[in-house]
């Protein structure tokens, strides 16, 4: 089933609450001023990125970047904290997803090293068994009672479903019968249906008749009507 990417319009990361303190012992790159805390999860487009520990970010006031000590490479910048705490949110969360679905041998060096940065602060196994998947996938209505209860996927898996797990203020007016496109998020381990968040009603594929089949396959002609080639 192919995956579908939703768009997504992105929240803040979550950071916990900001404690001045004077930056010691981090180098120069640190300013005296700089406003660090304490980072125990990340959250961003709606997603959670579960941390394998805290971690220590700082922001620094004249030069207007946001850093973490253990994501070595990936700086925010923006005009005050919290512009630059989503910017670098945003970039470590394009990076995860980037990285996340491709092989380790198709990694090129820098990725690679991108790589073990994140996953060495991320916990990928907990992020994917409880990251739902969002697939794109078609069926029909087969059973109403008296709203519809049954439904049943292209590849003959049929599933019951509840009105309050669609997100779509018409699917109870659907008919037994009725083809569908839906985008599903299931469970990423057992592959349960969890929610519908799209579905729009399709149209019965179009079956040709007979004749019009005959025609269709004379217009295309078959090896009978090739001409003999010398195969020798």
């Amino acid at each position: 089933m192919p995956l579908a990417v939703a768009p997504y319009l992105p929240p803040p990361a979550y950071v916990t609450d900001v404690v001045n303190q004077k930056s010691e012992g981090l180098g120069d790159i640190f300013a005296t001023d700089a406003t660090r805390s304490v980072m125990s999860r990340l959250r961003v487009s709606g997603l959670t990125y579960p941390l394998r520990r805290p971690c220590q970010a700082s922001f620094i006031p004249n030069t207007g970047e946001f850093l973490v000590e253990e994501f070595s490479g990936f700086v925010g910048r923006g005009e005050s904290f919290d512009a630059a705490k989503e910017a670098w949110a945003l970039s470590v969360h394009a990076a995860f997803q980037d990285l996340l679905h491709k092989r380790h041998f198709e990694f090129t060096a820098d990725e690679e090293k991108v790589w073990s940065v994140l996953s060495s602060n991320i916990d990928v196994a907990v992020y994917r068994n409880n990251t739902p998947l969002m697939v794109t996938q078609f069926g029909r209505v087969r059973q109403v009672r008296p709203y519809p209860s049954q439904i049943e996927w292209d590849n003959g898996y049929r599933e019951s479903i509840n009105i309050s797990q669609v997100d779509a203020d018409d699917f109870i007016t659907y008919k037994s019968g009725q083809p569908f496109e839906a985008v599903v998020t299931r469970d990423p381990v057992s592959f349960r249906l969890k929610r519908i968040v799209h579905i729009k009603r399709i149209s019965e594929p179009t079956q040709l008749s007979a004749e019009k089949e005959a025609e269709l396959l004379d217009s295309i002609g078959s090896s009978k009507t090739l001409p003999e080639g010398d195969w020798k």
